[in-house]
């Protein structure tokens, strides 16, 4: 729980002692109860930063959030202000907050200023600062068709651009400050789309998409905020074209997207593309553009000739199927299905077709197709997934050895895959099961041992056969613990044997002990630097935890390394955890 009495001992040392500069600094130029236990702030650094923070019981800190662009749990801004807070609320004279009367002061206000001086305070204020003039006339954009909203926006948004970009560039940390203000106007649509404002909640929407794209492609936005901002516009895009908006914008809202969508930028960058084509083929959908629609593939569909250009030819391809299906031409869609059985999800379309009709047969030529075709293309992945499609229709058609064929061979393919091996083990009998494993552990030293004695000579193969890679999880599933233990003996590393530690501890502690008490013994001498030091203490406790015999002889390991490294005191301090 961070409290105002305990935040110095829950924030890292330097925040703290930044914080603790600006709050010495002064850099905290207002600071307000705004509600009952909800304060707001404004600390002064590299620009202004708000920083709002919610109190229970004038002590426990509930929330609070800065809008800096710094990315950790607690930004220096905030520290400032909680060293703020915990001095106003010792004051001794210090007032209760009273939200009423100061509610009723500012009410009280907006009550009893005449028209004459509200419009006189905002022909200064909008002389004063041109953001509030624009804001001003965008909020009442409706009540004036004169003013040019796109254009307001655009004006907006590149100002914001050209504060945060540096020649041109926008930093990890700009990139983070400019998606949180260009955020803050996108909380406008909320209004426009309550107010049934539909065309400005369009313009704002295009504005920033277009924008926030184009900065995309020159900034560095590792965090994805200015991902989440266009995804932000493309979301308003999509609620305005299911709204009940009049048709003349929704026809607009097509006609952009027609526009936008030909540009292959929408498609490079995110998903942004392919989620617009969702609300591009809905519309085309309601307003009987379907010809327009089709047309628009077609026009892309010669343009992606380069080299990764496939997937997008492959992806419009299936959304001219899933179009013509959509309004009822199944017989060109069909016709469309069969030129393009080499796109992978049409042709598991049609396996699904078939082995829901039990027609296996056709089933299983179509992905015999796949696979010789994924295999022309050195797609692994594909043959894989062809293959477990051939295993689910094997189970369908109780093909015993169809379906050991291939839970064998998934349950090794890449990896060991417990649920494939069980499936294998499933399709024998009890008494029939340790002479099939059996051989197979035979067939698979047999493979392993004459490859590995062939390298034997290379300085990059292994000290030992990989066989406990290959062996290891069968002898832990077949619970074959004595030929686990040998092949781990046989290995003699710190790091493979922690791996079967849980398994053999408990059975063997003598014989696990005498592997680890060297291999600590040479760890602690080659490590170098305090990570590798907590890492070998945290490994010798694990084991004095669980081989309780072994404790003493540990420790004497613990002993001798001091002994030998006594300049070393960040070992000495981690060593002395095993002492104690």
């Amino acid at each position: 729980m961070l409290t105002l009495q305990n935040f110095e001992t829950q924030v890292s040392p330097a925040i703290l002692q930044r914080g603790k500069q600006y709050y010495s600094d002064k850099a905290i130029t207002w600071l307000e109860e705004i509600e009952e236990n909800k304060w707001q702030a404004e600390v002064e650094g590299t620009a202004i930063y708000q920083v709002n923070i919610t109190l229970i019981n004038q002590s426990e800190i509930r929330n609070y959030r800065c809008d800096c662009p710094y990315d950790g749990n607690t930004c220096k801004h905030a520290v400032a202000v909680f060293f703020a807070l915990l001095a106003e609320i010792k004051k001794p004279n210090r007032e209760p907050f009273r939200a009423k009367a100061k509610k009723d002061i500012f009410q009280s206000l907006l009550q009893s200023i005449k028209l004459a001086e509200f419009q006189e305070f905002i022909r200064r204020y909008a002389a004063k600062d041109k953001n509030f003039k624009t804001e001003f006339e965008l909020y009442f954009a409706a009540k004036d068709s004169r003013i040019d909203v796109a254009q307001k926006y655009e004006d907006l948004i590149q100002k914001l651009i050209r504060k945060h970009s540096d020649h041109g560039f926008i930093d990890y940390r700009a990139a983070n400050s400019l998606a949180k203000e260009v955020n803050k106007l996108l909380e406008n649509s909320q209004d426009f789309i309550q107010q049934r404002n539909f065309r400005d909640a369009f313009m704002l929407a295009t504005v920033v998409l277009k924008a926030m794209l184009k900065v995309a492609t020159e900034s560095d936005d590792s965090s994805g905020n200015l991902g989440g901002t266009i995804a932000h516009a493309i979301e308003l895009l999509e609620t305005i074209s299911t709204s009940a908006a009049a048709r003349e914008l929704k026809e607009q809202v097509f006609l952009f997207l027609q526009e936008e969508l030909s540009h292959k930028v929408y498609f490079n960058y995110g998903d942004y593309g392919y989620n617009l084509m969702e609300v591009f083929q809905n519309l085309a959908i309601e307003l009987n553009k379907t010809a327009v629609y089709l047309n628009f593939i077609d026009a892309q569909l010669p343009r992606l000739n380069g080299f990764y250009d496939n997937f997008r030819k492959d992806y419009f391809q299936q959304q001219k199927i899933a179009f013509l299906k959509a309004i009822g031409q199944a017989k060109e869609a069909e016709e469309l299905i069969q030129q393009n059985l080499t796109i992978v999800e049409v042709r598991q379309g049609e396996v699904e077709k078939a082995i829901a009709k039990k027609d296996y047969k056709a089933a299983k030529i179509l992905i015999a197709d796949g696979i010789a075709l994924a295999e022309s293309k050195n797609h692994p992945g594909t043959v894989a997934a062809w293959q477990k499609e051939l295993l689910r229709i094997a189970v369908s058609e109780k093909n015993l050895a169809a379906i050991r064929h291939f839970t064998r061979h998934f349950a090794y393919n890449r990896g060991f895959d417990i649920t494939y091996y069980k499936q294998w083990k499933e399709t024998f009998r009890t008494t029939e099961w340790p002479v099939v494993i059996e051989k197979y552990i035979q067939e698979t030293t047999a493979q392993l041992m004459p490859k590995w004695e062939s390298n034997k000579g290379n300085y990059w193969n292994s000290k030992h056969p990989p066989l406990l890679h290959y062996l290891g999880p069968v002898f832990i599933q077949e619970q074959y613990w004595d030929r686990l233990l040998a092949l781990v003996q046989r290995e003699q590393d710190l790091k493979t044997t922690l791996k079967y530690h849980s398994y053999l501890a408990p059975r063997y502690p003598a014989e696990l002990l005498e592997i680890y008490l060297p291999a600590f013994e040479q760890y602690g001498q080659q490590a170098n630097g305090r990570g590798e030091y907590t890492d070998l203490t945290a490994k010798m406790k694990k084991v004095m935890q669980d081989i309780p015999a072994g404790k003493e002889r540990i420790q004497n390991i613990a002993r001798n390394l001091r002994e030998q490294f006594p300049r070393r005191p960040a070992m000495l301090e981690e060593l002395n955890k095993i002492l104690k």
